[in-house]
């Protein structure tokens, strides 16, 4: 049976392609062990929104994981924009108006011979960007807000797989998510081994506690994101006192409010954990208020 496939543009090593026509060799070390690097960006009109952080982030998961990226941060980025524009293409040649971009840049470590060794590569990396139309969140999806579990499934300890490198090992993550799902949740929040809580499946999580924004700090095993990062600065520079220190769940079924930061959602509500309705399940006045401010923000860096 036929498979239709997601509307996209596809690069796949510099080479533009319909997603039909694209395909990753069964010997990729990507496809065979997880052994690749990725990074998400969205844009903001025709920019991409802190494009040059992620580059700088797949760089340092290059290193993290013992991998020559194969093409200088420069070369991505004039490719990803390439990607960017034979997608706005294909819409300009339908009639249709531009949509908002989600783009995917994913680097493996090549094709070889079965085996973990270096020796075994026969290739040098290999890289696929994934251009995709995306559709902002409704203000109707901001009030509903996330309803997150905190799975049984622990987060990766950092001395096995550090989360500060986003690689394409997912299995964690995905797990947690699949059974939470099936629980009726919309997402799962991983505890590390202690019980403190690290982030969630796709996204770092804030809690609120009188006007205090609390959230995990990096050496907890957390991804170090550029969202995260940037609604710290916009917190520090309006006036809010926020804290980055280690918290049980217990902390977020006492929380005022509770919100979740990633490059997609932004500063998103979310309106239960577990059993527990931070602000009877609706968004809180200082999320609320980030995410204005993280927006006004956004409007500025974009037209700058």
């Amino acid at each position: 049976m036929p498979i239709t496939l997601p509307k996209a543009a596809i690069n796949l090593n510099g080479e533009i392609l319909a997603p039909e026509q694209a395909a990753v060799n069964i010997f990729d070390r990507g496809f065979l062990y997880g052994d690749s690097l990725y990074e998400v960006a969205r844009t903001y009109g025709n920019t991409f929104l802190h494009l040059e952080a992620h580059l700088d982030r797949l760089e340092q998961s290059a290193r993290l994981c013992h991998m020559t990226l194969g093409q200088s941060t420069a070369e991505y980025r004039t490719q990803i924009y390439r990607t960017l524009e034979a997608l706005r293409q294909d819409y300009k040649k339908e009639g249709k108006p531009t949509p908002e971009v989600y783009c995917r840049i994913i680097v493996t470590r090549g094709i070889g011979k079965i085996g973990f060794g270096l020796n075994c590569l026969l290739s040098p990396t290999q890289y696929v960007i994934i251009a995709q139309p995306f559709d902002p969140f409704t203000f109707e999806q901001v009030q509903t807000g996330m309803k997150l579990q905190v799975s049984h499934r622990l987060r990766n300890d950092r001395r096995a797989l550090d989360p500060a490198m986003k690689s394409g090992n997912y299995l964690n993550n995905l797990l947690a998510y699949l059974e939470s799902s099936s629980d009726g949740f919309d997402d799962a929040l991983l505890c590390d081994s202690q019980g403190f809580v690290t982030e969630g499946t796709t996204f770092n999580i804030f809690y609120v506690k009188n006007n205090i924004i609390v959230t995990p700090p990096l050496d907890v095993g957390i991804l170090d994101g550029i969202t995260r990062r940037s609604v710290l600065e916009v917190a520090h520079h309006n006036g809010f006192e926020t804290r980055e220190c280690r918290f049980p769940k217990a902390r977020l079924y006492e929380a005022d409010e509770i919100f979740m930061t990633s490059s997609l959602r932004e500063v998103f509500p979310v309106t239960q954990v577990d059993h527990i309705k931070p602000g009877q399940g609706f968004p809180g006045k200082v999320t609320v208020q980030l995410r204005q401010l993280f927006q006004k923000q956004i409007r500025e860096w974009t037209h700058s």
